[in-house]
Parts: structure tokens; sequence; C-alpha cells
């Protein structure tokens, strides 16, 4: 949303100046069609990348991040966006009421711990185990339980396999719980202390 916000600003700003340019040109310096489209073009171009810059700059500035860390969080999530899609595609595959369950809440715990860091993309670096292990996990597991659930043959090899990759889910599960409590740690932190605040504030009263 911010940075819509922020590209119709850059807009809202950049085409006045494009216009008033080209008016300029060509009604009050006499220029001729295509030179004064180029200034105008010209005029347009120029603060609307000069607003795109600052813009940035306060954006990290707020991230408290470098360009660099933030340009490879970025990369990141839409690493983790393409994985927790390949998690969504496989919902309807899973025929068992309890794996589905468990891939639900998988797909949940992911979403959330990527929507938090989206925002706030410093918390990535507390998420770190969400995205370079756990999320891969599931992801290979998920694929690997559905691979199973529609072979043709159910010999017991397939059954045990199919059962330890259950148990392996679910274990997975808590640990993605695990990554969004610790995600979340810093707010739940926050949040004991505001209470504590208030209720000193209460007893004191």
């Amino acid at each position: 949303m911010k940075q819509i916000l922020n590209f119709v600003t850059r807009l809202g700003i950049s085409l006045p100046i494009a216009s008033i340019t080209w008016i300029s040109a060509i009604f009050l310096m006499n220029v001729s069609f295509w030179p004064s489209l180029a200034a105008a073009l010209i005029g347009g171009i120029v603060p609307f990348y000069t607003i795109k810059w600052f813009q940035k700059r306060s954006l990290l500035k707020s991230y408290g991040l470098t360009k660099r860390e933030y340009e490879y969080i970025q990369s990141n999530l839409k690493e983790a966006q393409k994985k927790i899609s390949r998690l969504q595609g496989k919902q309807f595959q899973i025929r068992s009421i309890s794996a589905m369950r468990q891939l639900n809440d998988m797909i949940k715990f992911s979403r959330r711990i990527f929507s938090i860091v989206k925002k706030d993309p410093k918390r990535f670096y507390t998420s770190e185990r969400f995205f370079f292990y756990h999320l891969d996990s599931a992801v290979e597991l998920t694929e690997k339980y559905t691979m199973l659930v529609t072979q043709p043959v159910k010999n017991k090899e397939v059954l045990v396999s199919l059962e330890d990759t259950r148990q392996t889910l679910h274990e997975l599960n808590r640990s993605l719980e695990e990554d969004l409590m610790k995600v979340l740690s810093n707010d739940l932190d926050t949040l004991r202390i505001e209470l504590d605040m208030a209720k000193n504030t209460i007893e004191h009263k």
C-alpha cells in the first residue's frame, strides 16, 4: 500500500511539472513541438526519479537497513512467496483430514511470518531458520507426501513412508509455530511491559 501511495505521490508531482514545462516551452518560448515534448519528458522524469530516490532513502532509514540488506531481504521474500504458493497448490491433493489440517496450519504460520517480515524487513534476521530451513522442509515434505498419496499401489513400504512423513510434518508444524513466536517476541515483550506499567499505574492510584 505504501509503495502505491509513493508512486501516486511521484506522479502527482512529476506530471504537473512535465505539463507546465511543455506549455511554457511551446507557448511562451515558441519552441517547436518535438523539442518541447522532449523538454516536458525531462521535466517529468527528473523529479519522478529524484523523489523516488528520497522516498527509498527515507524507507531504508525507517527500517534501519542498508540498501544491500534491504535488497537481500526482498530477494528472500520473493523466493519465500513462491514456496508458500507451492504449499497452497497442494491443498486439494491431500485426502487425509489430519494431513490437510497440518498443511493448513503450515500455510497459516508461513503466511503470517511472511506478512510480518514484509511489513518490517528487519525482523527477517529473527526468522532466518524459517526462510532458509523450515519453509524448504515444509515444501519438500508436502510434495513428497502428495506424491506418495497419489501412488496406485499402497504396500507396506508406502504406508510406512506416509506415516513417517505425517509425523515429520507434525513436528515441523511445531517448529513453524516457534518461528512465528520468535518473530513476534518483540511485540510480546512490549505488550508485557505495557501491561506491567498499566498494573503499576492502577495499583498506585
